[in-house]
């Protein structure tokens, strides 16, 4: 009986190839998230510290001139925090998509596989019916020879 060969294994290949290829797009959008995340905390922190700095200061009394420096700063940080939030949520928006086609990517490549599964097992019993029909032929053909 001939070797077995699935006839959709290029696309198999192809598949599995563009798998990687969004699995590699999609781990890269997850690092960028994470950075951005990373940028974001990193801002939120410092304006936490300059809020408890400003207050501090008008404990122990400030110019109005300083003040009003530390509310312009503190409006500043605040817009500059909206901003990146904005960025991240777009990476956020951004690595969904990247993740589900990297879903269906996943799903196509693994229907292809079932059916290569069942056609290598298609193959395999009609496989075993030819070498049982060969076997029986063969002792068929020896009780005559006995005879």
């Amino acid at each position: 009986m001939k070797k077995f060969s699935f006839r959709l294994e290029p696309v198999l290949k192809y598949k599995s190839d563009m798998l990687e290829i969004l699995k590699n797009d999609h781990a890269e959008s997850v690092k960028k998230v994470n950075e951005q995340n990373n940028v974001v905390e990193r801002l939120k922190n410092d304006e936490q510290m300059s809020v408890l700095n400003f207050d501090s200061k008008k404990a122990n009394g400030i110019t109005i001139a300083e003040a009003e420096l530390y509310e312009k700063y503190i409006i500043r940080q605040n817009q500059i925090i909206k901003e990146e939030t904005a960025k991240l949520n777009q990476l956020k928006k951004i690595e969904a998509e990247k993740r589900d086609k990297m879903v269906e990517a996943k799903k196509e490549m693994l229907s292809i596989e079932k059916l290569k599964d069942i056609k290598i097992n298609e193959y395999k019993k009609e496989e075993q019916k030819q070498n049982e029909l060969f076997i029986e032929e063969f002792i068929s053909s020896r009780k005559f020879k006995i005879e």
